[in-house]
């Protein structure tokens, strides 16, 4: 052989050394550093996401537990979406959507809500464009740049897959064995047991924490688990459930009298007393009605597990008597805790001849009330396309006024003497922005909390719904005043306002952060004995026994429970002397009240 052909044979070689460098190059590229990169963009729109924070400050990040989970989120599906439809580009182009969807989703709704996109809102999917309504969502600069630099990238290798070919040196056997793979490796690190290591938040619950830190992505993935796991719970039998029914079958019976009288409840949104919050001056005080009602009647803290949304866990609370606590990965229990027809104050009261009506200005669809409000068992349920003579609507919520008007007029057209109303009222439902009450005559004069201007407004604006509400207090005060039947008012607030910023200077996660305001009200002279820190579940029995309302045996046992613990909560627990006690206090009373709750949501064994 001579040089030439030697130097030929050489230059062949190294031309298919280059090539199958090129190869191994685009394999490295597509495989693994696009699927990252696509990844790292659609978090681009969370400055506080991990990546992003901790290149800025250590670099330990990456070999955290965290980080490699995320590894999996990400090649999982990556790997996953290429067995499924054959090229690289290709699977690049699915996990773009899926997680700037995701991404874009979830940026949205905290936007909207204060709250991430869960797995658990699949269910409630239909509410997506009313939760849209409540914000004024524009077209934000950041989010077009994730969209931009997803697509270029994409852009990118597509023109160097159709310049080089590459996708036919790819075997398809190693991809399926791949994609099986990963995707197995995938439904691991969205189970529980992977899912919730203390890698991430302090608590199962804390997935706003979760987003603030890892991303829309990730967060969505760790919480996975919730819509498979299966409730289950070890100390229940029906031999147990059996003694706690004859130990609460001793109990005295609540009934004092057989006057009972016509109860209407008002879950109003983000209730609370403001001008209780220190270092907070107002022109003019936007409770002055309820301040007079509360020395007629009675008031206190209304204690609940959430703090500026998820308004159905406290509704749920106060018309099943269940503890939130007892589901901490549940966020919206009419659609995930309850299976069909479920036991409920309403069921107590209909069974004491009471006719019942729920009312709530808002779609039946929302939260899935309308087929939740069939399985408690309410005879009538008013939703807003039922509500024929709005007058006013504020933002896109409809007037408290109009609300207090509705229940006046289901009080007169119930057909039956005992009336029994639930409402749940909507305007000081947030967004809290000037165009809500664009001559808002309330005014923060002071504060001690150094507060931006923006800040300043929305307590402005959420005081100035208050203000109305009050005076829808009054117009329903004053209607039941001229009734001759005895009536029994009692209001509540679902959780506080969405006013971070104020609550945290003022609150922190402290237990007032979780503490609207409730108060009861009667027509009649009564000796009201409530709680003045109390569960919503503990209240709603203290309102039957104060009814005097013959309770079901589990009821009354839940009520002895309330009077040892009179918070019960996901976050807090305080027992009858006021201590806040350990949240991971357990003994028999807890067991027996979980599984009186576990009964009537999951086995339905009681009788």
């Amino acid at each position: 052989m001579n040089t030439e052909e030697i130097n030929e044979v050489t230059t062949e070689k190294s031309k298919e050394t280059l090539k199958k460098a090129g190869k191994i190059f685009l394999v490295i590229l597509f495989n693994i550093i696009f699927p990252c990169v696509i990844y790292f963009i659609s978090n681009i729109n969370n400055e506080n996401f991990f990546i992003f924070r901790e290149l800025r400050e250590r670099a330990g990040f990456y070999l955290s537990f965290a980080f490699l989970y995320e590894l999996v989120i990400v090649y999982g599906f990556y790997f996953f979406f290429k067995a499924i439809f054959k090229k690289s580009l290709r699977a690049n182009i699915a996990i773009a959507i899926l997680f700037n969807l995701i991404s874009i989703i979830s940026y949205y709704k905290v936007q909207i809500v204060e709250k991430p996109f869960l797995p658990e809102d699949i269910l409630l999917i239909g509410n997506a464009l009313e939760i849209a309504s409540y914000g004024n969502l524009q077209i934000e600069p950041v989010l077009i740049l994730q969209v931009f630099l997803t697509t270029i990238l994409l852009v990118i290798q597509g023109l160097i897959t159709w310049y080089t070919k590459y996708e036919k040196y790819h075997k398809k056997l190693t991809r399926a064995i791949i994609g099986v793979v990963t995707a197995a490796i995938l439904l691991l690190a969205c189970l529980k047991n992977w899912s919730n290591m203390r890698l991430f938040a302090e608590d199962d619950y804390n997935y706003s924490l979760d987003h603030y830190h890892y991303g829309a992505t990730v967060n969505f993935f760790k919480n996975m688990y919730k819509l498979i796991e299966k409730d289950e719970l070890a100390i229940y039998s029906e031999e147990k459930l059996k003694q706690i029914k004859e130990e609460a079958q001793k109990l005295e019976s609540n009934t004092t009298s057989e006057e009972r009288p016509n109860i209407v409840v008002v879950m109003a949104e983000s209730f609370t007393d403001i001008t209780k919050v220190d270092g907070l001056e107002f022109n003019k005080d936007p409770l002055e009605n309820y301040k007079k009602l509360i020395k007629e009647g009675t008031s206190g803290t209304a204690t609940v597990s959430i703090y500026g949304g998820e308004t159905s866990t406290s509704e749920f609370e106060y018309l099943t008597g269940s503890s939130a606590k007892f589901i901490p990965n549940v966020r919206y229990p009419y659609a995930q805790a309850m299976r069909g027809d479920t036991l409920s104050i309403v069921t107590t009261l209909k069974q004491e001849g009471y006719y019942t009506t729920s009312i709530h200005p808002n779609t039946g669809g929302f939260y899935n009330r309308e087929n939740a409000y069939k399985h408690l068992g309410f005879d009538n349920s008013i939703f807003i396309n039922d509500m024929q003579d709005i007058d006013n609507y504020y933002g896109e919520n409809v007037s408290d006024m109009d609300t207090a008007e509705e229940i006046v007029k289901q009080y007169e057209k119930s057909p039956s003497d005992k009336k029994f109303i639930f409402t749940i009222t909507m305007e000081a439902h947030m967004p809290f922005t000037s165009d809500k009450y664009p001559n808002n005559d309330i005014e923060l004069v002071s504060n001690d909390y150094n507060l931006t201007q923006k800040d300043i407004e929305e307590i402005e604006i959420y005081t100035k719904s208050l203000s109305n509400f009050d005076k829808s207090l009054k117009y329903l005060t004053d209607y039941f005043k001229q009734k001759d039947e005895e009536v029994m008012l009692v209001v509540f607030g679902d959780h506080l306002p969405a006013l971070n910023t104020l609550y945290e200077k003022a609150y922190g996660e402290g237990i007032e952060k979780y503490q609207p305001t409730y108060f009861v009200w009667t027509n009649y002279e009564t000796d009201l004995d409530i709680e003045k820190n109390i569960s919503p579940a503990g209240l709603s029995m203290r309102i039957l026994e104060n009814a005097n309302i013959d309770m079901p045996w589990y009821y009354k046992s839940i009520s002895e429970f309330y009077k040892q613990y009179p918070v019960y909560e996901k976050r807090f627990v305080v027992d009858k002397d006021g201590n806040i006690l350990d949240n991971d206090t357990q003994n028999e009373a807890i067991d027996n009240y979980h599984i009186i709750q576990f009964d009537i949501l999951n086995e339905k064994n009681i009788e």
